[in-house]
């Protein structure tokens, strides 16, 4: 889903919390089951950065490098700035939110800012939702397959 100047995406997924946790901060494994993601690699130290390869069009892939922002139980999340926050800004979240013992809550979703923000949206947002529910959707099956 993609508004004004958000991308989101939400999955309930049929396993126990600690398992999404522990397959969502593996950032080594995310090949394995992320599509939009097919590599990362960081400590998920706050400040930290974190590289990926992300999946926006196709087959192809591009580089990107973000800074951790979030690593706190259940909820992990990295910026972008280019150039100066108000030119472009964007930070993405993952939150897990425990339904029951058995069922978690999976919600992702980047927040956008700055005088670029709508060109982003405008040519990138569909292509990134889509990566987002992607991604919500390999978690799912990674988490519920384990």
């Amino acid at each position: 889903m993609t508004n004004r100047d958000t991308v989101r995406a939400e999955v309930e997924i049929d396993a126990p919390i600690e398992t999404v946790w522990s397959i969502l901060c593996d950032v080594d494994r995310y090949a394995a089951w992320n599509p939009f993601t097919p590599r990362a690699d960081s400590s998920l130290a706050l400040g930290s950065p974190i590289r990926f390869r992300v999946r926006l069009f196709g087959q192809w892939t591009i580089p990107w490098t973000e800074r951790v922002t979030r690593n706190a139980p259940h909820t992990l999340g990295w910026e972008l700035v280019i150039g100066h926050r108000r030119l472009l800004h964007a930070e993405r979240t993952q939150v897990l939110t425990r339904v029951d013992a058995h069922r978690t809550r999976y919600v992702t979703e980047d927040r956008f800012s700055g005088g670029l923000a709508r060109f982003v949206l405008i040519f990138f947002g569909g292509a990134m939702g889509q990566g987002f529910a992607d991604c919500a959707q390999g978690l799912k099956k990674a988490a519920e397959n384990r």
